[in-house]
């Protein structure tokens, strides 16, 4: 039999192979139970929810995902593909390389001498050495080497010093003493190797050879100090020979008197302090060359203005300001279309402004270090050249006095004993100079010593010029990335699934008949199956059995209320259209014909009938014309095909038709065809957006409200209720469409066997 409104077939929906989970949930009072505070429910909770105000369960979720599985399941696989896609895209393979030294807490000594070994000393050390190997001489000497200024990561850099400066991570891991210089990227693992390799190659050669050569330089000097030293002690070696030859003996006349022997005591002692004098200033003119050859090496003053510029706080504040600016570019980049906007070239220059700035005054102060500014000598080295000079002056100054005294003793010696004196000046003379040699000798053999002590920075995996060589690891893989753009991609594809299910759920759609029995309170006095229009036309398919056996359970129970209960007239409505009233009115009243009842089926939906072309009949001459007193109810009343079932069209609606329905000209009416007839079925229009079922409520002994899974909205549901009862409408039950059911074959085996009459006129025509 046809359907719905308009004439659609008999519950014009598409049957779902799903099979129906009855939503579990206690029988609620009214609106069903106390609304949950969670949005969400408990997902594992199935009983306790408030279909009304409840929150999203598993049988919700189940119910709202099977409604709209295909939806959900392109939607989950078309944005899970593509977030699987673009994760795969944005987590590259990635690799690390790290080059490593041993950096000792201590300066490591062979000496027995004091430890520094001091916390404070060793963090100036780490910094000083990480600001070393991040300073640009280290990495513009790294980026000389053409295989790596030419590499591709620096194709579109303009500052490489900086971008090197800003990806090159140089720690000590564990604040322990191991020094790594690392880079990690999306950049070929060959490459970053070099990059590593040459900026630890270049930080050995400029810091740590540098250093190293810086210690030698003191033993240098003091063996170039030590080799003239010798040269003066042998020529006065000779001079003395020949003048004991020429005094004609061999050895020093000891035999002086009382007063010579204490000018010769004077003489020596003045001898003893020209002789500290000179090592004191041997010592000053030693310290002056090491300065002098340090302040002019081209790597010291590099280092020197690297660290004044460190100190500067204009010069950090330039550099904050570059690196916020930078942070700034990359933002707008990021953002901008084809990355250029005016912002973006308004910060380049201001950032070009401060690295001029800063290279302006890196510049002024390596000239002023250098004494290029003013066009003479190194003002640091010219300082320590005039302490130097005044210092000399002053101890030459005090030799010369006390060679004077010593030249006037000797004068007197002279004249005492010429000879004897002379040799025995001369031998103390030599005697002071094989002291200060000595001196020399142990510190030089100190100095040797020490040099041959373990550097205190040591690379770790050394190549054949002794840096440190880079090991490269693999941080994210193929495989990495495949699971990251998997798991990614699966959980969008859940994610995506659950957004659809939860949108699904707040339309709150009927799942069953247990959310209208149990969560609203509604009593299901029947279930019909779900039927399509190409079923509903096949009188023998199991499922057109099944319907009549459905509706006849209802009949049933109508029948057996009317017994006690006065249910001669009842409505058949529903909250919103298409929720399948027409079907349930029209085979429940073809279901009481069928059990040997009168019935009268009436189209009380005037504003959208249906009953007159489900049963093929003229739409005039029916209620419409009735409620405007044009027509008699018995003359517009119509038999049907079925036996015991009479038809009242709505006819043609008016709003003077509609009027009526307000006035008290329909008891009346219903009063006469409650004589004429055993049931009355009312198919009646939605309860929600119009009156028209209200006001036929009035005259009804009930109603039956008609639901349809998947379709039916339970706030729309318990809201007609509710809108029934306020106007006194009694509400008998509902019935609830669509329900997936199997067959039952009891019913389905009584389409195949044939009635007892036909087979006796069978057996009759046979004969």
């Amino acid at each position: 039999m046809a359907n719905q409104e308009n004439g659609e077939a008999s519950i014009d929906q598409t049957s779902n192979a799903m099979v129906e989970t009855s939503p579990a949930g206690p029988r609620g009072s009214g609106a069903g139970a106390m609304a949950m505070s969670n949005p969400f429910g408990a997902m594992g909770a199935s009983t306790e929810t408030d279909v009304l105000k409840g929150g999203l369960d598993r049988s919700w979720l189940y119910n709202s995902l099977r409604r709209r599985w295909l939806l959900a399941l392109s939607m989950s696989l078309f944005i899970g593909t593509v977030a699987a896609g673009l994760l795969f895209v944005l987590f590259p393979e990635s690799f690390s390389a790290i080059a490593q030294y041993k950096v000792a807490s201590d300066p490591l000594t062979v000496l027995d001498r004091a430890s520094s070994n001091q916390t404070d000393d060793f963090e100036i050390f780490k910094n000083t050495q990480i600001a070393y190997i991040r300073s640009p001489f280290v990495l513009t000497a790294a980026l000389r080497d053409n295989r790596v200024s030419s590499l591709e990561m620096f194709d579109d850099v303009e500052d490489k010093v900086e971008w090197l400066k800003e990806n090159l991570q140089v720690a000590f891991p564990n604040d322990g003493e191991i020094l790594t210089i690392a880079m990690s990227g999306a950049y070929p693992e060959e490459d970053l190797k070099l990059v590593v390799d040459a900026v630890s190659k270049s930080y050995y050669s400029e810091v740590v050879s540098l250093e190293r050569n810086t210690r030698a330089k003191p033993l240098q000097v003091l063996k170039q100090s030590f080799a003239k030293l010798d040269t003066q002690i042998r020529n006065k070696m000779l001079r003395y020979q020949e003048l004991a030859k020429e005094s004609g003996s061999s050895e020093i006349y000891k035999g002086f008197d009382p007063q010579t022997k204490v000018m010769l005591v004077e003489v020596e002692n003045l001898q003893k302090q020209q002789s500290q004098l000179r090592t004191q200033l041997s010592q000053t003119a030693i310290q002056f060359r090491v300065f002098e050859q340090q302040i002019n090496d081209p790597a010291y003053q590099e280092r020197l203005v690297d660290e004044q510029l460190q100190a500067d706080p204009n010069i950090a504040q330039m550099q904050s300001e570059m690196m916020s600016i930078d942070f700034q570019i990359r933002s707008l980049q990021s953002t901008v279309k084809n990355g250029t906007s005016s912002a973006i070239r308004r910060l380049v220059r201001q950032r070009e402004g401060l690295s001029q700035q800063i290279a302006q005054t890196r510049e002024q102060m390596k000239a002023m270090i250098s004494g290029q500014q003013s066009n003479e000598p190194n003002p640091l080295l010219k300082a320590q050249s005039t302490a130097y000079q005044i210092e000399s002056a002053m101890l030459n100054q005090e030799i010369d006095k006390m060679q004077q005294r010593v030249d006037e003793l000797q004068e007197e010696l002279l004249i005492k004993a010429e000879n004897n004196t002379d040799l025995e000046i001369r031998t103390a003379e030599i005697e002071q100079l094989r002291l200060v040699q000595q001196g020399m000798a142990t510190k030089i053999q100190n100095l040797q010593v020490e040099l041959g002590a373990p550097e205190r920075i040591q690379a770790i995996g050394q190549d054949s010029s002794g840096s440190a060589t880079a090991e490269t690891f693999t941080n994210r893989n193929r495989l990495t990335r495949i699971a990251i753009s998997g798991a990614g991609g699966i959980g969008l594809f859940l994610l995506t699934g659950f957004g659809i299910g939860y949108m699904e759920f707040t339309n709150r759609k009927l799942n069953g008949p247990g959310q209208v029995d149990e969560g609203l309170g509604i009593r299901v006095v029947g279930t019909l199956p779900s039927l399509s229009g190409r079923k509903a036309l096949n009188p023998n398919h199991p499922v057109v059995a099944q319907l009549n056996e459905s509706i006849d359970s209802v009949r049933t129970a109508l029948m057996h209320e009317s017994t006690s209960k006065r249910r001669q007239l009842v409505m058949v409505t529903s909250a919103a259209t298409m929720e399948g009233r027409t079907t349930v009115a029209s085979q429940l009243a073809a279901s009481l014909a069928r059990a040997g009842r009168r019935t009268l089926l009436v189209d009380g939906d005037l504003r959208r009938p249906a009953l007159h072309a489900l049963f093929n009949s003229p739409l005039e001459d029916g209620l419409s014309e009735v409620l405007r007193a044009e027509a008699e109810p018995a003359d517009v009343i119509r038999p049907t095909q079925a036996e015991g079932l009479w038809l009242m069209t709505a006819g043609y609606c008016d709003a003077d038709a509609v009027k009526a329905l307000a006035t008290d000209q329909m008891q009346p009416i219903f009063e006469k065809l409650r004589a004429d007839y055993d049931f009355i079925i009312i198919d009646g229009p939605p309860v929600l957006g119009l009156s028209d079922s209200l006001l036929f409520g009035q005259y009804c002994d009930g109603a039956i409200l008609s639901v349809l899974r998947d379709e039916s909205c339970v706030t729309k549901i318990h809201q007609a209720a509710e809108l029934l009862r306020s106007v006194r409408v009694r509400l008998i039950g509902s019935v609830v469409n669509g329900v997936t059911t199997k067959a039952d074959q009891r019913v389905t085996h009584l389409q195949q066997v044939t009635p007892k009459s036909q087979q006796k006129q069978l057996e009759t025509s046979d004969a």
